[in-house]
């Protein structure tokens, strides 16, 4: 009888009753707007893109210009 407990724990721990929610689930996480993912907030208007916090002031200007970028929050 003993050995069959062992042997159940045994199987019980390396036999999951579910799937796990690793397997099932995503982690990205939609990032949206600049600023979402550690930005400084502001997109650039000739280009588009987020203005990364190296070439934020070159790009939209110190203070930063509504003419050159856009904040996003």
């Amino acid at each position: 009888m003993k050995h069959a407990k062992t042997l159940l724990v045994a199987f019980c721990l390396a036999v999951p009753a579910t799937p796990t929610f690793a397997a099932s689930a995503s982690y990205e996480v939609a990032a949206r707007g600049c600023g979402s993912r550690g930005g400084p907030g502001w997109r650039v208007n000739s280009t588009g893109q987020c203005a990364s916090k190296k070439n934020f002031r070159k790009a939209c200007g110190s203070p930063p210009s509504t003419k050159k970028c856009t904040k996003e929050a």
